[in-house]
Formats: structure tokens, C-alpha cells, sequence
């Protein structure tokens, strides 16, 4: 008697599927990759979220101290100003220039420690050169504005020449603006700046 042979019976293919060495070693990368996206990817979103908190920190800061400056050095300017401003030939009134120099002599101490302040906090918060400008317009406002005048006003009020001090004080007054302009550039906080971004 001949053995008749037995059909061969389809394997199916899902079974020989999971049976190939290649798809156990897909499935053990499917895992692995499911078990470090759902460690790894929360991480990295974390970072990403501390480090743009972080940014918009130091932006926030930023926007408060070019406030902060701001206000300081043109109030301070803007005091000295009427002093020279009451002393000129087109403004000429002893009274207002007496009231003008009592501002700024009961303000401009407490304006000056503020400046020291915010140039000190410009140090950690904007570039050395423009800490270092920030310093170095204070220096020059003692020396060109501040001193001149108190010497002015102690030793001759009504009969300085005004003029030269006014024109003086209306240079600086201008390159505080300029200066203002350049840490707002910095600070990205000028039209121009944005515009760049």
C-alpha cells in the first residue's frame, strides 16, 4: 500500500510572522522606543518649557530696567535742564531757576543712587559695554553737569553764564536719549529691534 501523502498545511502567516527572529527584534525596538519616548519626551519637553520660562524672566527683567533707567536718567536730565533753562537770556526768572535748583538738589541724590543701582543691575543683565556706558554717562554727567552747575549756583547764580552750561545740558540730554535708544535696541525692545526678529 502506498502512503499517499498528507497535504502540507498552510501555516498561517501571522504565526510564521511571530516566529521569524526579525519580529521579536522589532517588537523589543517597539518597546524599547515606547519606553524611552514616554520617558525621555516629557523630559525634554520639560527642559524646553524651564528654558523658555527662564528666557522670558530675563526679557521681563530687561523690559523693567530699561524702564527703570529710562525714568532715572531723563528725570535727572530733565531737573538739571530747568536750572540752566531759567538762567538763559530767552527764559530769564530768578524765582523759577531758585525753585528749578531746589529740585534737583532734593531729588537728585536719591536719582543718582537709583542710576548706580540700575547700572550695577545692567551688569547681569545686559552686555559689559553697556553696563560700562551706563557708568561712564553718570561720570560725565558729575563732571559736565552736576559739578558745573553747583559751582555756578554757589558762586554766581544771577551772574553765570547760563547760556554755556544750558547748551551743555541740552548735548547730554541728547546722548541719554541716544544711550536710552541703544540699551532698548539691546533689550530688543525698540521697533527697530523687533522688526530684526
Amino acid at each position: 500500500m502506498t502512503k499517499v501523502p498528507t497535504p502540507q498545511r498552510k501555516s498561517n502567516p501571522l504565526i510564521r510572522a511571530i516566529k521569524s527572529d526579525g519580529f521579536i527584534e522589532k517588537l523589543l525596538l517597539l518597546v524599547l522606543t515606547a519606553i524611552l519616548s514616554g520617558f525621555f519626551v516629557p523630559l525634554i519637553i520639560k527642559s524646553i518649557d524651564q528654558s523658555r520660562e527662564a528666557r522670558q524672566a530675563v526679557a521681563t527683567a530687561q523690559a523693567k530696567l530699561f524702564d527703570d533707567i529710562s525714568d532715572t536718567i531723563l528725570t535727572l536730565e530733565t531737573l538739571i535742564l530747568d536750572v540752566s533753562w531759567f538762567g538763559t537770556a530767552d527764559a530769564k526768572n530768578a524765582d523759577m531757576q531758585t525753585r528749578a535748583f531746589d529740585r534737583y538738589t532734593e531729588r537728585s541724590v536719591d536719582l543718582i543712587v537709583k542710576w548706580r543701582v540700575e547700572a550695577s543691575r545692567a551688569q547681569a543683565l545686559a552686555s559689559p559695554e553697556t553696563a560700562e556706558k551706563m557708568q561712564a554717562f553718570l561720570d560725565r554727567f558729575f563732571t559736565e553737569q552736576d559739578m558745573p552747575t553747583n559751582r555756578s549756583w554757589n558762586h554766581c547764580p544771577d551772574r553765570c553764564d547760563w547760556e554755556a552750561q544750558h547748551k551743555k545740558n541740552v548735548k547730554m540730554l541728547t546722548e541719554a536719549n541716544r544711550l536710552i535708544l541703544e540699551i532698548g535696541s539691546e533689550f530688543h525692545l525698540t521697533a527697530k529691534s523687533s522688526e530684526s526678529r
